[in-house]
């Protein structure tokens, strides 16, 4: 199988929609995006980048930029499929 090294991000991303993705275990949304942004602070490189494009712990639309400081940290968030 091959691998994909690039992505296309297209526009804006809710912040819960990305958070959901990176943390797809937590039972709400809401709990998602708590612990994504738990993250984001801890990380000093990761959060310095994203708050100088203009991130801030209210943001909840990721831009383009955003979206690729994050992917660029975390990598691609893991694809998970329901079995039906």
């Amino acid at each position: 199988m091959k691998t994909l090294t690039t992505y296309e991000i297209n526009g804006f991303k809710p912040f819960s929609e990305l958070a959901k993705e990176y943390f797809p275990n937590y039972a709400t949304t809401s709990a998602s995006a708590k612990r994504m942004r738990k993250d984001i602070q801890k990380n000093a490189v990761l959060r310095a980048e994203l708050e100088a494009a203009h991130y801030t712990m209210q943001t909840t639309m990721l831009s383009p930029e955003m979206q690729r400081i994050i992917y660029k940290h975390w990598g691609m968030p893991k694809m998970r499929l329901a079995l039906t």
